[in-house]
């Protein structure tokens, strides 16, 4: 019965003591309560966290603009096709995306004027030969005294008119792509070709067979992409930093890791649109890396237009909100940081320009989005 008595008493005691200990434990693991912007730690998340000190430092940093713009050729190296003479497409020879040389035959046209040309032409030589040699018959009356002189004078102008419809249909032919000697020898062409003027890819082919063209019609699109350049839009409000000979970057996802660097060429001296802005015109340095480029994508990119001293962070101190953030700092208490909100200004090399405050210390440089973690899950739970 003595021990009896001993159990019970003992197990009472330690019924009792249990909770008081668990009390403790608890007070010892839970953060502090404080302000909505303040977070205190205990020792076991301090070293869960593994939160660093550091402080903000100057660095150089490269003032820049951004702006948006696309990958173009310039004029002389992409060409619009038409035909230029009407007719019916006889046969279509490329697909758009096909490589092509210049003076490609791109097409045929069947043409009933193109042949009539040619028949003018063979005409007009013949009438030439027959001319020509009428006007020699009569410089030998003249100077024998036998021929009348008003018959020399029309003979010399049928021949000089005749001579010159020759030259101009010989031209003509030429730039529709015919040999002329091979018109003398008396062998017409039924169809015209269609050449490509540039040697590049056919990016546009507006025709098929049997397709009645005219002169107006820009049947074919060829683009040499040896050349490629940045057309990229400045806002009025920057249009004053930009200068020829300053870096541009590329970092847009669709070119992949990597940063594309060239340099302003040419800065527009007029403002376009209702957005008021200007064109800055850009080359870039790598050929390499100019074949990535495709003509019509468009692209984010940065100007950089200057050097400088200023106030700045690792990217990974900040805990960004939209354009701006905020950073947290250890305070005189033990374990404890607080959050206040910071305006950023450039990102470059890992780094952040801190515009204001402009004088931080203690800042908690590694961990600072596990603390804005804790610090939501404890406004959380004051909420409920």
């Amino acid at each position: 019965m003595k021990y009896i008595l001993i159990f019970y008493t003992t197990l009472a005691l330690l019924a009792c003591n249990t909770p008081q200990k668990n009390d403790e434990n608890a007070a010892e693991e839970t953060p502090a309560a404080g302000p909505a912007d303040q977070i205190s730690l205990t020792p076991g998340q301090l070293k869960a966290i593994g939160l660093q000190l550091g402080s903000a430092s100057q660095t150089t940093v490269n003032d820049e603009v951004k702006t948006t713009g696309t990958v173009d050729v310039p004029p002389q190296y992409m060409a619009s096709i038409s035909p230029l003479i009407g007719g019916v497409i006889k046969s279509v020879n490329v697909l758009p995306g096909q490589r092509v040389g210049k003076g490609a035959t791109l097409a045929t046209l069947q043409s009933l004027d193109y042949i009539q040309m040619q028949q003018d032409y063979l005409q007009a030589v013949s009438q030439l030969a027959y001319q020509q040699a009428e006007l020699k018959r009569q410089q030998t009356l003249i100077s024998e005294d036998v021929g009348a002189r008003k018959r020399l004078e029309q003979v010399e102008a049928d021949y000089g008119s005749n001579r010159a419809l020759v030259s101009s249909l010989a031209l003509k032919l030429r730039t529709l792509g015919t040999s002329v000697e091979s018109l003398q020898s008396g062998k017409l062409s039924p169809v015209m070709r269609i050449t490509s003027p540039v040697a590049g890819y056919v990016t546009v082919s507006a025709v098929h067979l049997g397709q009645q063209v005219a002169t107006a019609d820009v049947l074919f699109q060829v683009m040499d992409q040896s050349h490629k350049h940045l057309e990229l839009s400045v806002y009025e409000a920057d249009a004053y930093k930009v200068k020829n000979g300053q870096v541009i970057e590329l970092t847009d996802p669709k070119l992949g890791s990597g940063t594309l660097r060239g340099r302003v060429y040419l800065v527009g001296k007029a403002f376009e649109g209702e957005a008021r802005t200007i064109t800055v015109h850009g080359h870039i340095d790598n050929e390499a890396q100019e074949a990535r480029l495709i003509p019509g994508m468009f692209l984010n990119a940065r100007i950089l237009t200057g050097a400088r001293l200023a106030t700045t962070l690792p990217e990974e101190a900040v805990v960004r909100k939209g354009q701006n953030g905020f950073v947290f700092v250890a305070t005189s208490e033990a374990r404890t940081y607080k959050r206040i909100p910071v305006r950023l200004g450039i990102a470059e090399n890992g780094r952040l320009e801190v515009i204001t405050p402009a004088d931080l210390s203690k800042v908690v440089i590694k961990g600072a989005y596990l603390l804005e973690a804790e610090l939501m899950k404890g406004e959380g739970e004051e909420e409920e």
